[in-house]
């Protein structure tokens, strides 16, 4: 007995250098990132001005999305007024992270693109260099956000806590190690810092690189039944997946500007 089987490429963690501007290497997985921008950026043109004060279905769900949106950073933030100097940039993430998700699933035919032998156009998000340089710049957007709301010394003085050493040894020695132990926690923090990276930067490639090798492999074993379950399983986990990354986002950038608070 055989079963149906589908051939396919299984994607590797380095991206394919599909050419060279100069000396700078443009990857299939830039070059899907400018799409899922084009497209983006194509659709809120035609939102802007096909919008009317009463609203078609299209402009329905669109508001919908955008108050879905909202009160989800309004939870987060628990500051409206934080809401709006954010919402614009977390909504960003939202759209483009679920878009580069859930695009190659709707229209799976991209991958059959080829440029040399090699797919033009690779999901974004299952390459680990787009991810890092997310959560990287949404890391250094907070620390300036941190810096502009509370000034460099105070914003520095989160990591290197000289002054909790000098005003606990001044109320006694107890006092003062304990202010060397806050001191070591404040280098801590700036680890922490990194760690963020890391983490928001391996949750998302992880989860998706892992959901399209495993949907790869099952097309080659058992084509057309079980990877339907296997894909619908995709699409939820890449929604997911968008909503965690800006939801991490949202938090990080809220603690920052609200201190000790």
């Amino acid at each position: 007995m055989q079963i149906i089987q589908i051939d396919a490429t299984r994607p590797t963690i380095n991206s394919e250098t599909i050419f060279n501007i100069w000396k700078f290497p443009v990857t299939n997985s830039i070059l899907m990132a400018v799409l899922i921008t084009v497209i983006i950026l194509a659709f809120s043109y035609f939102i802007y001005k096909k919008a009317k004060v009463m609203p078609k279905s299209w402009q329905i769900v669109y508001e919908w999305l955008y108050e879905a949106i909202s009160g989800l950073i309004d939870q987060l933030t628990g500051d409206n007024a934080i809401t709006q100097k954010i919402f614009y940039l977390i909504a960003g993430l939202f759209i483009f992270i679920g878009f580069s998700n859930l695009l190659g699933l709707f229209i799976p035919f991209l991958g059959s693109f080829t440029y040399k032998e090699m797919p033009i156009f690779r999901t974004p998000t299952t390459d680990f260099n787009v991810t890092v340089s997310l959560a990287a710049a949404m890391v250094i957007v907070i620390q300036f956000a941190s810096i502009k709301k509370w000034g460099l010394l105070k914003h520095l003085s989160n990591y290197f806590k000289f002054h909790e050493i000098i005003n606990g040894f001044k109320k006694g020695i107890g006092a003062g190690f304990m202010g060397i132990v806050n001191f070591i926690i404040g280098l801590l923090d700036i680890i922490s810092e990194f760690a963020r990276v890391v983490s928001l930067s391996m949750r998302l490639f992880g989860n998706m690189f892992a959901g399209e090798t495993l949907a790869i492999v099952l097309l080659g074993f058992l084509a057309y039944i079980l990877p339907v379950a296997w894909m619908a399983m995709n699409i939820f986990v890449g929604f997911v997946q968008a909503m965690v990354f800006g939801s991490l986002a949202a938090a990080y950038y809220s603690l920052a500007v609200k201190g000790a608070e």
